[in-house]
């Protein structure tokens, strides 16, 4: 935390996340269940639409692969439980009181899922397209129903998207308003659609410069959160400009602190991400501590990095530790510590900019701010 941000109250993650948590889950259901009465109401396909409507409900937890229900899984719910803290700092920030808050939150809901379903549509394609088998120790969609019916539900998530965003109208809020913010998604998942690219694109590459991963990581991981937190404070204050650019930048630098912060944990701590020790190096995964060290290794430490990430055979425990080793001659650990620290910096002092002095927004502020805190303990460690 930089010394000019104003003292936290810690709270642990968990309990943020679960803040809204139950609120989440019936928006979600409604959004799905309002979908499917107006698409599925057609007796002759009735029974098959149910399979489609089975597939997407399995990918959120809903349903067992048999399509009966299971008890809901539904993640950390990071994303729109951001959008509605969001949505919370900006009504204190113009004054509302307790109740108006409250009220602004239950206003802010469908945006909230649909953030929610626009990350849950980027994870099914992502499966597809890295060839990932499980998700949340489950078979993922195209592993059980194969990629052609994995795409359109995918897809069909997108729409489901959208289609919840216009609900804001039915809550109250300006038409005006709502067009903006689906202009503000549209060019979100277009940022999402290019850090993907960029990332199958790096694939193999072994001449990725930090500058090039930053920016892939920026559009894959951090626009949605930037996307979320904007979409939360323009609901509130649709005339705050400034908050809404604040808290925009605040998300941005919350979802790069998250990927740094994944990059770190995935070489040295990954059973904290449930993960294989070292699983990362393992998989030959490249990330920013191994481009770091790529490109400040000497001569036969950069050969050695390359002949591991050209090797297709299953890295031995002795490889790993070499690899481990050119990392610490290179001091590639501490330069992304250091990066997440100031990703860390960058989104304290955005969220100080944007709740400014008001008493109003302080809670949401301190909540938001455990989450940054929670995210850069991996820069100490």
């Amino acid at each position: 935390m930089t010394s000019t941000s104003r003292a936290t109250k810690r709270t642990d993650p968990e309990v943020v996340l679960a803040r809204y948590q139950a609120a989440l889950e019936v928006e979600l259901r409604d959004a799905l269940g309002d979908a499917w009465a107006q698409t599925g109401n057609v007796p002759i396909v009735a029974e098959p639409l149910a399979e489609f409507a089975g597939q997407i409900e399995y990918h959120l937890g809903w349903r067992h692969a048999d399509f009966s229900p299971a008890k809901s899984h539904p993640g950390k719910l990071l994303r729109p439980t951001l959008l509605l803290l969001a949505s919370e700092l900006a009504g204190g920030r113009v004054g509302m009181s307790d109740a108006e808050r409250a009220d602004t939150v239950e206003r802010a809901l469908p945006a909230a899922a649909c953030i929610e379903l626009v990350h849950n549509f980027s994870l099914i394609h992502d499966d597809i397209e890295d060839g990932d088998e499980e998700r949340r120790h489950r078979p993922t969609m195209w592993k059980l129903w194969g990629i052609p019916h994995a795409i359109n539900s995918g897809d069909g998530l997108f729409s489901l998207a959208r289609m919840r965003l216009w609900k804001l109208v039915d809550h109250g809020v300006d038409p005006v308003v709502v067009v903006r913010l689906a202009a503000l998604l549209d060019r979100t998942c277009l940022e999402l659609c290019e850090g993907q690219y960029l990332d199958m694109r790096n694939e193999g590459q072994h001449d990725v410069t930090i500058a090039l991963y930053l920016e892939m990581i920026r559009r894959k991981t951090a626009a949605l959160i930037a996307c979320a937190t904007e979409m939360g404070a323009r609901i509130a204050a649709p005339d705050l400009n400034a908050v809404a650019d604040e808290l925009a930048r605040f998300g941005a630098a919350l979802g790069m602190a998250f990927q740094l912060r994944d990059d770190l944990l995935g070489i040295w701590s990954a059973e904290q991400l449930g993960k294989t020790p070292m699983g990362d190096l393992r998989r030959r995964k490249m990330t920013l501590p191994v481009i770091h060290a790529l490109e400040t290794a000497n001569a036969a430490d950069r050969d050695l990095l390359l002949a591991f990430y050209s090797a297709s055979e299953v890295a031995t425990d002795a490889d790993v530790a070499n690899v481990l080793a050119v990392l610490e001659r290179t001091g590639a650990r501490n330069r992304v510590r250091k990066a997440l620290q100031r990703e860390g910096d960058a989104a304290l002092a955005a969220l100080d900019a944007a709740a400014g002095t008001a008493d109003e927004a302080h809670e949401a502020r301190d909540l938001l701010a455990s989450l940054v805190a929670f995210v850069t303990r991996a820069a100490q460690q």
